[in-house]
């Protein structure tokens, strides 16, 4: 009696306790050189690239796949993206935050390699520096989103205001523009499967934002923004 019981009960599905292999999460897949190729002519999925897909660039830095376009990619969006911004500031300013993003980040990669190096992390001058061109990248994004609001406020506020200006108002938009990319940078840097030690990198990189940030400070002060 018991053993006929035992054998009429049906079978557990197997997806209810152990998921099949095509169920669970698959690993993530880097950009091809086609996708790439595309965001090269295409802004918007150019920002796709740039801010939506962290996970899938630190698949790219990885395996080592289209550097050179990425890189290609995130230089042209730091240049392009930056320009509406900046012509809000004045026409004559139309280069100074590719300066101020840009070139803060070309002047700390050369330490940002020796940093990662003393990490342990076997990786590239090429996949660093791609790694960092998400700084610029993304924050010249922020700063494209931004740009409208800005020429709102330079017409109906006074710069420098007994309240808050528009300057300053300026001045913390940019601000929140280098918090995103920095934070992009952390989300490619905790998408790489290359970390041999996840805690020493993580302070590395902490003491290597610090001195970022003072030489981005310095810039934006050289650049009278």
């Amino acid at each position: 009696m018991d053993s006929q019981s035992s054998q009429s009960q049906p079978e557990p599905t197997p997806g209810l306790i152990h998921p099949p292999r095509a169920a669970r999460a698959a690993p993530v897949r880097p950009h091809g050189e086609e996708e790439i190729g595309v965001a090269l002519y295409q802004p918007l999925r150019t920002v796709d690239v740039v801010l939506a897909t962290p996970e899938r660039v630190a698949a790219n830095v990885d395996e080592r796949l289209g550097l050179g376009r990425l890189a290609l990619v995130f230089l042209l969006a730091g240049v392009a993206f930056t320009v509406p911004y900046s012509c809000v500031l004045g026409i004559e300013s139309w280069w100074r935050l590719t300066a101020l993003y840009l070139g803060s980040t070309l002047i700390c990669l050369p330490s940002l390699y020796v940093f990662t190096s003393y990490t342990g992390t076997r990786t590239t001058l090429g996949q660093i520096g791609v790694l960092a061109l998400l700084i610029p990248a993304s924050a010249a994004i922020f700063t494209l989103g931004f740009a409208p609001i800005l020429e709102f406020l330079r017409l109906t506020m006074e710069k420098d205001s007994e309240g808050i200006g528009w300057s300053s108002i300026s001045t913390a938009m940019l601000g929140i523009s280098l918090a995103a990319g920095v934070l992009q940078l952390w989300r490619c840097f905790l998408g790489s499967r290359q970390q041999p030690n996840p805690l020493l990198l993580g302070l590395v990189l902490v003491v290597w934002h610090v001195v970022f940030l003072y030489v981005f400070v310095r810039m934006f002060t050289v650049l009278e923004l």
